[in-house]
């Protein structure tokens, strides 16, 4: 069964680029910020999810932690965006 939403991880995994890269381009194009969080225009076309949660730290108290997932349609969206390095990877 194939999720709905995966995360940014698993989405460069499945188009065959390196995590790291793709979300250091992903944040030169503007598309999620310094906290891998995508920009709110993303966000309302549904193509990334933000997946909160909250957990108590031992020391800090209540914290939360927010994590970009990303929907069949972003995968899409990802997959047109890096077309190119798409193409260089599967050549080499």
């Amino acid at each position: 069964m194939i999720p709905e939403y995966i995360t940014l991880a698993e989405a460069a995994k499945t188009l065959n680029l390196g995590p790291r890269k793709m979300i250091q381009a992903l944040k030169r194009r503007g598309i999620i910020d310094q906290h891998r969080l995508p920009n709110w225009r993303y966000t309302q076309r549904g193509l990334f999810k933000v997946e909160t949660k909250a957990f108590n730290h031992p020391v800090r108290g209540l914290q939360h932690s927010a994590k970009t997932l990303v929907s069949p349609a972003g995968l899409e969206f990802l997959r047109k965006e890096f077309a190119e390095q798409i193409e260089m990877e599967k050549a080499s």
